[in-house]
């Protein structure tokens, strides 16, 4: 992996949870690059979908003052990994393990819902239709981009005439670089949680669903670091498990997924109801948001971009139950 000076200096993260029509949404803003300074969490639709940050206290409201201990002092640099669980530095750095909130954004939600339907995907990928001023409901990763003069000539790619040479001008992106991992947990505070762990679920989504500027190409981001510091490094021989689309709906039943691509949790029965009589069911995720070092477009251009950042989740009827 390549050592950039790439730190994104503005975050703002919207997790937007919906459950048939009632949206639960949260949000955090990352206002320097060291430090998280206005934090609040929030949501609606009382036991629609309910979320909390230790699996104990579910509420529709959490405070700003819950959040700031999990996120202090956090400077975001480019880091990689394979699998979105295990993270480390490297290029002209010491390869080492890159720690959680310091060099990349990790943190627990655990999810509460009493609906029959408790599969929760991630969904609606819409960040080709959002620019870094507007919003949509929806997934989405955009940011403003940077101005960038190359000072080097280098290939840009993926086309082998896809050149950029040295005083050409242009706007990067760090949205187009930026990875999320969700990976399903035992959910701890639910005895009736039993699953083998490896029938969980995991995935890596690059919102910016361009597979050929992916992960370890040969050009962009790569090309430039050998042109500016005429020091080579090998091309990872791993792949990175990662996803370019999201789960399919069904047009015609806004709750029938038609397939799991983005299937995060499936809730599971606590053995308590709640006082409708309704059972409780409740599920755990890890979300990891990181700046893909081997990504074709992690250009030290744009250390100072503003990116924002929502995701949408919805619970799902899944296609193995639809007969």
């Amino acid at each position: 992996m390549m050592i950039k000076k790439l730190y994104i200096s503005f975050i703002t993260l919207i997790l937007l949870f919906v459950t048939f029509g009632t949206v639960t949404f949260a949000w955090i803003s990352l206002s320097t690059i060291n430090n998280i300074e206005g934090l609040s969490l929030a949501a609606s639709g009382g036991d629609e979908l309910q979320i909390s940050l230790d699996g104990i206290n579910f509420a529709s409201q959490l405070p700003a003052e819950s959040l700031y201990e999990l996120f202090d002092d956090i400077s975001l640099v480019d880091v990689t990994s394979t699998d979105g669980l295990n993270f480390q530095t490297g290029g002209l750095r010491d390869v080492a393990p890159a720690i959680a909130n310091e060099h990349y954004l990790s943190f627990d939600l655990y999810f509460q819902t009493s609906v029959v339907e408790h599969h929760v995907y991630l969904v609606n990928n819409v960040s080709d239709q959002v620019a870094y001023d507007t919003s949509a409901t929806g997934t989405f990763v955009v940011s403003n981009g940077v101005m960038w003069t190359a000072k080097y000539d280098f290939w840009y790619g993926p086309g082998e005439d896809d050149l950029v040479q040295k005083g050409d001008e242009d706007r990067y992106y760090a949205s187009d670089s930026i990875r999320i991992s969700i990976t399903e947990l035992l959910d701890e505070t639910n005895e009736l949680d039993l699953r083998n762990e490896l029938d969980l679920n995991k995935i890596i989504f690059d919102p910016s669903g361009d597979e050929l500027r992916g992960y370890g190409q040969p050009y962009g981001a790569f090309s430039y670091f050998f042109a500016r510091t005429r020091h080579y490094i090998y091309l990872p021989e791993t792949t990175q498990e990662v996803s370019y689309r999201l789960t399919e709906i069904d047009s015609l039943n806004p709750y029938q997924a038609l397939d799991n691509t983005s299937l995060i949790t499936v809730l599971q029965d606590t053995g308590r109801v709640n006082e409708k009589n309704k059972p409780i069911y409740s599920g755990k995720v890890r979300i990891n948001i990181w700046i893909e070092g081997w990504d074709a477009d992690a250009f030290d251009a744009v250390e100072n971009d503003r990116v924002k950042i929502q995701l949408q989740f919805k619970a799902l009827i899944p296609p193995e139950i639809t007969d």
